[in-house]
């Protein structure tokens, strides 16, 4: 009788143990949850804000991350849809991106070429659709040049400068052959840039680098094959590359105040890389 009481006794522990380990399992298991912030990078890549312009600029990328990180969330998607834009503004994104403390994944929507790839470049792991348009790893520098129009409408252009080669790019006259080889070097010089960045950092062979140099748009099936992007997939999949980083089930979060990307916010956003100079470099 005691033997039967004292076998009831152990095995009644023994299963008040284990369904307390599961309960204290589960729990522990239910605890392993996050957020991942959602940040929406729209239109083309302007220096700063204002006119007609409805792209990003650095600030306003700095300011969507500031937002992200006071929220302590645990990685950041970056979801792109741009075409690119001005050269250092590109490059001033890329580094925000590149100071963010958590795990960031950089999702290219419909399109993330040239100055959009090149600062996708600073997240931890990129994700496109196997139909989006990605690369176009160049630069193109242009300007309009209205002397003949000048010249059938009677005005003259008076120039009083120091310097040989201060009015290189002038709209108002014709370059020489020698300013156009000083336009040409300069933009060759910043598309060497740029692919010595995309080498470096996605580790292509000397095969994929002749490929990608072309400054072809490729889709994003392409892209993969190329070594530019990581995973082909949309939304979710960008999520999951998180999650296998930070170990942790993330709820999305949005955090966004980008206007939204159209043909005439493009139109606009590129009149206005002209304010300062007729002459602008892009990617």
């Amino acid at each position: 009788m005691f033997m039967k009481k004292l076998t009831l006794f152990i095995i009644t522990t023994f299963m008040i143990s284990t369904a307390a380990a599961v309960t204290l399992n589960d729990l522990f298991e239910s605890q392993q949850t996050g957020d991942v912030a959602l940040i929406d990078l729209s239109g083309t890549i302007t220096p700063s804000a204002g006119g007609f312009s409805a792209g990003m600029t650095p600030e306003s990328v700095r300011q969507l991350t500031q937002s992200a990180e006071d929220r302590n969330v645990d990685a950041i998607v970056y979801e792109i849809n741009s075409g690119g834009g001005a050269v250092v503004a590109s490059k001033d994104v890329r580094r925000t991106i590149e100071d963010v403390s958590v795990p960031t994944v950089c999702r290219i929507r419909d399109v993330g070429a040239s100055g959009a790839y090149l600062f996708s470049l600073g997240c931890d792991s990129i994700v496109a659709d196997s139909a989006s348009m990605t690369g176009s790893i160049g630069v193109t520098s242009s300007y309009l040049e209205f002397s003949e129009l000048m010249d059938e409408v009677g005005v003259n252009y008076v120039n009083v400068s120091v310097g040989e080669n201060k009015e290189v790019a002038s709209p108002y006259q014709e370059p020489t052959e020698e300013e156009k080889e000083i336009l040409q070097e300069k933009a060759e010089l910043i598309g060497d840039e740029f692919l010595n960045d995309v080498v470096d950092a996605r580790n292509l062979t000397r095969s994929q680098e002749q490929e990608v140099g072309t400054a072809e748009v490729f889709l994003g099936s392409e892209a993969q094959e190329l070594g530019l992007v990581d995973e082909l997939g949309g939304r979710q999949t960008a999520i999951s590359e998180a999650e296998n980083v930070t170990d942790l089930e993330l709820s999305p979060v949005t955090v966004s105040n980008q206007q939204e990307f159209n043909l005439l916010s493009l139109f606009f956003s590129s009149l206005q890389l002209n304010e300062n100079s007729p002459l602008k470099a892009v990617l």
